[in-house]
């Protein structure tokens, strides 16, 4: 990863520029940082603000003959083996405020098109940190703070993507899931990041259930609806103890818990070992999880599925200090 830094820095890769600004979101670690969730809350905000942002994303996990470029946008046909679950998830979510969605492993040809052909103003580049060949004006960065990349090794020894010095390029670092950590492991955490790079800014950010999704009705249902009381869960993400923990907080007594790997396409067959082993209890999963459950889903999962909604919560002035490092980006361009 250094080498590579380097042949960018040197000029002997080359980085190209898109004509308006590019924020990044991104992280030194393997996922679990609640980073696509952020993208997401930044996105809202600037369109209800006025502007016109769009969405970057590689596409991992898309099928082997999807296009190069796919674009999720009103008025366009996409499939999500074409698009991958997080991008379908993340366009699901942002659909209302008419922000574009664009995969492609080339981020320069995506944000172009984001320009020339949805009339974007500022581009969001979800999961690019270690993308050097596309220019950007800010690069924000997600640390967990239930796991500190000081107590991490590089992959494949542990999660972390690449050495911690890596946070020195970032404009801010903004510390999720800060509601499954103390205090005293923020501050420290914040501490180990200004060793790094004391000039960046340092956000606060926690992840809140909004409400439940019955995704066979498409109505929302009361967070209360299942205090109390047993039920099941099932996951393939980053994080899934952060998931199972927001559960546990609104009261909910996990009987049964499956996780998979992170992306995973669940067969029918799994979901039928899941539906026979439930014993009826409710069973939950997560936005991203639900894009990835196969056809005929409804009529395996006999007595539905919940989908756990949540939304990002920026403390203290987390998000001040997140709209001027977006704004600080802008003004470059100005």
């Amino acid at each position: 990863m250094a080498a590579r830094r380097g042949l960018y820095s040197s000029g002997v890769l080359k980085s190209r520029a898109l004509p308006v600004p590019v924020v990044c979101f991104g992280n030194i670690s393997a996922g679990g940082t609640g980073k696509t969730s952020t993208v997401i809350a930044a996105a809202q905000e600037l369109a209800r603000s006025g502007r016109h942002p769009a969405v970057l994303l590689r596409g991992y996990k898309r099928s082997s003959s999807a296009p190069k470029l796919v674009i999720l946008a009103r008025g366009r046909s996409f499939s999500l083996a074409d698009t991958g679950d997080e991008a379908l998830m993340i366009y699901r979510t942002l659909e209302k405020e008419g922000v574009p969605v664009l995969v492609s492993p080339d981020r320069y040809a995506s944000g172009t098109a984001a320009v020339k052909q949805l009339g974007a103003d500022i581009i969001l580049m979800d999961d690019g940190f270690q993308h050097f060949s596309l220019k950007r004006d800010a690069d924000i960065v997600l640390v967990n703070a239930t796991a500190p990349f000081y107590a991490d090794h590089m992959l494949p020894y542990g999660d972390l993507r690449e050495s911690p010095r890596g946070l020195a390029r970032a404009r801010a670092v903004v510390i999720s899931h800060c509601e499954h950590a103390s205090q005293e492991q923020i501050d420290a955490l914040a501490a180990e990041i200004k060793k790094i790079n004391p000039a960046a800014e340092i956000i606060e950010s926690m992840h809140a259930p909004e409400f439940f999704l019955d995704p066979a009705t498409a109505h929302p249902v009361d967070l209360n609806l299942l205090k109390g009381r047993p039920a099941a869960a099932i996951s393939a993400i980053g994080d899934p103890e952060s998931f199972e923990g927001a559960l546990r907080k609104m009261k909910i007594d996990l009987k049964q818990i499956w996780r998979y790997p992170d992306h995973h396409a669940f067969t029918p067959a799994e979901l039928a070992t899941a539906q026979e082993a439930r014993g009826g209890l409710p069973l939950i999963t997560t936005y991203k999880d639900f894009a990835r459950f196969p056809s005929g889903w409804q009529g395996i999962l006999k007595g539905g599925v919940l989908i756990l909604s949540v939304k990002i919560v920026f403390l203290c002035d987390g998000w001040r200090k997140l709209s001027a490092v977006m704004a600080e980006a802008a003004g470059r361009r100005a």
